[in-house]
């Protein structure tokens, strides 16, 4: 029987682990690995299931469907094999009850009678699944998209190099896709396309993928299939295909090219492999044009009756160069002579009309950074590779002024398929590209010349400035392509503009943001405006087929009560914008002096902390707070940062390590103060051979992949023994990303460094996480102990994670002890290591070393 005392720890732990599993949102339930009778049911889990009392049934009873007995893919006999000190076991679970998709953590953990048991963590991820399947599927066809075939691609071409099985690449794309859309209409091209998907993809054997790279150009690839073996799939397709609605008679419904890299070959990148199967389609593609058009040739019908059309050749030119502001040119593919108008020449200051070293002449006025693209686009034309192309650079004019223009052009062959003539169109954008082609708003150039334009005229009723920045662009980016993302920023556009008050304009500025300028705007027509926007973004959004959701911010700025010139508004704005940013984002922020003192405060102190950091941090220092066991023994230290600016005087830490991350300084301090405190510990161990010093390392020198490397050896050089050196990292960082920092920690404890867990409590830890984290100290937050003595939660909460610790050997360290109530209340619990206040303050080395060693 238990005593009392047992029952009231007992009934504690219960309760807490009820009190804590209630509030997360992901399901977690314990079953017995025995019987399966679920022993505890977190609120979240009965929920999702619609249970009520669920504890005592059985699992597969409640939680599955069409189950006489244990489901076939529970985990509890993998778990019960691996052990309990094992890793815990990630997998999917399609649930057979409600329909829903689960990623499940499974592991064994100790029930507070002693036994072992089941413990299920599940999160629901249906929703990211459909996403999931949407951000990577052609939604016409049901092929995989680009991105996610070039992912398949290189997953594939990894995985036969490893076994030295073949695959092969199969590119086509339809022929005569827009003869069938004009002459049978949209949706039949549509189906076309998707009747010769199914064609190809009933070809297709397990483990093979279908994509769409673009309008009418697919790739199958096919795992272990050599080339011979591929083209005859292809021709299988093919053949499936005849008498298809929409297709010409005398041609096969796709072309296709097929290359099968050597096995044993060299290794080739995704980019190179498209590249080359596209030659072997390109290939294919010039034999039937050139078969086409002898076909054309042969059955060519007869001249129909009527009035022939004719015309004078010689003046065409003349008559089209005559008839548009556009630049037109002309090029004699047998003699690469270019003819271009006299207007161009005039502009540019060509040599003539006729130039027959076209891409040494005009080459040599675009921009550096744009001759790449040109020359790329004008080669693939030389090549016969393409018939057309549309490509954007600068050229610099007669003013030495840089201009963006476009060009358009086509290639026309003759009958045996060689390029006979190239002509097209040179569109000048106007000087500094006035408008921005993406979305087709004025651009930052206008926004920045409208705005000046308006504050000369100082008109009576004042200008408003408001910036507009897209929030979440990058996970829209990240969830399908920066395709998708430049059309989102087009939809954003276009709702600013319709939603804009009367005498407001648009403008698009740098990456997601826009600028709107409202002549006599006022508070309230302002935010009437940002209210319609927040509304128009206030549920999901759909662009071809697929779903987005984001919101805007906003800063507003008015003249002259916020600036009168240009770059003075601007910043107003700019730092309303960032402020709205900072805090919450969807919202708008009117700018006021409050707003800018921390923002100006913030930029001075980053570049008072960039000189420090080039000047061998001058300025800053350690200050080392003590720690002791329960019983009062010393057993070391934890270096704290501490600088004076001399401008700002004692900055806190809060504040400049913030800055110090924010601006890539993190990485050169946390160098210096891990040595610095390493030795310092040199010095301490003289004194007193059982001390430790802890250092703090920010998430981000985890990143640098020579950390591991720098602190080995400033070991060495200081010569200090690892095992008088703790690292700690903040829960925070540490429990999202454990197993893709596991490799690492294992490296550090391979040093011999022990590895703390900082401010445990406040973030994601659960306590199969906490059971497998590899480290060797856990640092209980002090916000814990603040309600020690208050709150039931806090001190079951401390003595619960200080049981929990030492079940599974990890050291429990207690920070922020403040009071004397606060020391005896913890008394009992058996921690390991405290600190705080009440025990010591953070000092210097010289003040500490008479004070506690």
């Amino acid at each position: 029987m238990d005593t009392p005392r047992e029952n009231s720890t007992h009934d504690s732990g219960v309760w807490l682990l009820d009190r804590i599993m209630n509030q997360m949102n992901a399901g977690v339930y314990i079953t017995d690995v025995d019987t399966d009778e679920i022993l505890f049911m977190n609120s979240g889990m009965k929920k999702q299931f619609g249970l009520v009392e669920p504890e005592g049934k059985i699992c597969w009873q409640v939680l599955q469907k069409g189950m006489s007995e244990r489901c076939p893919f529970c985990p509890v006999p993998r778990l019960l094999r691996d052990g309990p000190s094992a890793a815990p076991l990630r997998w999917e679970e399609h649930n057979t009850s409600n329909g829903c998709i689960y990623e499940n953590f499974d592991s064994l953990i100790q029930w507070h009678d002693g036994r072992l048991v089941h413990f299920q963590h599940s999160l629901d991820v249906t929703e990211y699944h459909k996403l999931s399947i949407a951000a990577t599927t052609d939604e016409l066809t049901g092929a995989l998209n680009r991105r996610a075939g070039k992912a398949a691609l290189a997953e594939m071409a990894a995985a036969c190099a490893r076994t030295g099985e073949p695959f092969s690449l199969c590119m086509f794309d339809v022929n005569d896709l827009k003869k069938a859309n004009d002459h049978f209409g949209h949706a039949a091209g549509d189906q076309l396309l998707v009747s010769i998907a199914e064609a190809v993809r009933g070809v297709l054997q397990e483990g093979d993928v279908l994509c769409r790279l673009s309008g009418d150009e697919f790739l199958a690839l096919m795992r272990g299939a050599p080339r011979e073996q591929a083209v005859q799939r292809m021709n299988t397709a093919l053949a499936a295909l005849h008498g298809v609605q929409a297709l010409s008679e005398q041609a096969d419904a796709f072309s296709f090219g097929v290359l099968t890299p050597e096995p044993n070959g060299p290794a080739r990148s995704v980019a190179q492999l498209l590249s080359d199967v596209d030659e072997k389609l390109h290939e294919k593609k010039r034999r039937l044009h050139i078969a086409n058009a002898q076909y054309a040739l042969l059955h060519s019908p007869q001249r129909s009756p009527g009035v022939d059309f004719t015309y004078d050749t010689i003046y065409l030119l003349d008559a089209l160069v005559q008839s548009t502001d556009d630049y037109v040119y002309v090029c004699n593919m047998k003699t690469g002579v270019f003819c271009y108008p006299q207007a161009m020449v005039d502009e540019f200051d060509l040599p003539g009309r006729v130039i027959a070293n076209a891409a040494a002449v005009w080459g040599a006025k675009v921009h550096p950074n744009d001759k790449q693209a040109f020359l790329e686009a004008n080669q693939e034309i030389t090549d016969g590779r393409a018939d057309s192309h549309c490509v954007e650079y600068r050229a610099c004019n007669r003013h030495g002024e840089w201009v963006w223009m476009r060009c358009r052009g086509h290639l026309e062959r003759d009958a045996g398929g060689e390029p006979v003539l190239f002509a097209g169109i040179i569109t000048n954008l106007g000087k500094k590209n006035k408008v921005d082609h993406l979305t087709g708003v004025f651009n930052k150039f206008e926004f920045e010349h409208e705005v000046r334009r308006l504050l000369d005229a100082q008109p009576r009723e004042g200008v408003c400035v408001l910036l507009f920045g897209i929030d979440g662009l990058k996970r829209i980016n990240g969830l399908y392509n920066r395709l998708f993302g430049d059309e989102v920023i087009r939809i954003v556009c276009q709702k600013l503009q319709t939603l804009a008050p009367p005498g407001g304009t648009v403008f698009r500025l740098d990456g997601d943001e826009f600028g709107v300028v409202l002549r006599g705007g006022t508070l309230r027509a302002v935010q009437g405006y940002f209210g319609a926007v927040q509304q128009a973004f206030s549920t999901q959004q759909t662009f071809d087929g697929s779903k987005f959701f984001c919101t805007l911010s906003c800063g507003c700025a008015f003249a002259p009560h916020d600036g009168t010139t240009y770059l003075g508004l601007l910043k107003c704005a700019s730092s309303a914008l960032d402020h709205a940013k900072r805090h919450g984002k969807n919202r708008m922020e009117v700018f006021s002096s409050a707003i800018l003192g921390p923002a100006e405060r913030a930029m001075e102190l980053t570049e008072l902390l960039r000189e420090s950091i080039e000047n061998g941090c001058n300025g800053f220092s350690l200050h080392y707070q003590p720690v002791f066991s329960p019983d009062g023994r010393l057993c070391g230290a934890e270096a704290l940062s501490r600088w004076q600016c001399a401008r700002f005087g004692s900055v806190p830490p809060g504040e400049f390590i913030a800055l110090l991350e924010k601006n890539g300084m993190i990485l050169s301090f946390g160098r210096w103060a891990f040595r610095q405190a390493v030795r310092q510990c040199a010095v301490f161990l003289d004194e007193y051979p059982a001390f430790s010093m802890a250092v703090n390392l920010s998430c981000l020198q985890l990143e640098d992949p020579t950390l591991v490397e720098y602190l080995a050896q400033t070991l060495r050089e200081e010569g200090v023994s690892a095992e008088h050196i703790i690292v700690e990292l903040t829960e925070s960082y540490l429990a999202p990303n454990l197993e893709r920092l596991s490799g690492l920690l294992a490296q550090m404890r391979g040093l011999g460094l022990r590895v703390a867990m900082d401010d445990f409590g406040t973030g994601y830890s659960s306590l199969s996480v906490l059971k497998h984290a590899p480290v060797d100290i856990v640092k209980i937050d002090r916000s814990f102990v603040q309600g020690l003595c208050g709150s039931a939660f806090d001190h079951s909460f401390v003595h619960l994670m200080v049981e929990l610790c030492h079940s599974v050997g990890i050291r429990v360290c207690v920070e922020g002890v403040e009071t004397t109530a606060e020391l005896a209340a913890l008394q009992p619990f058996g921690a390991d290591y405290l600190q705080g206040f009440l025990l010591g303050h953070p000092e210097p080395a010289a003040r500490f070393a008479p004070l506690f060693l």
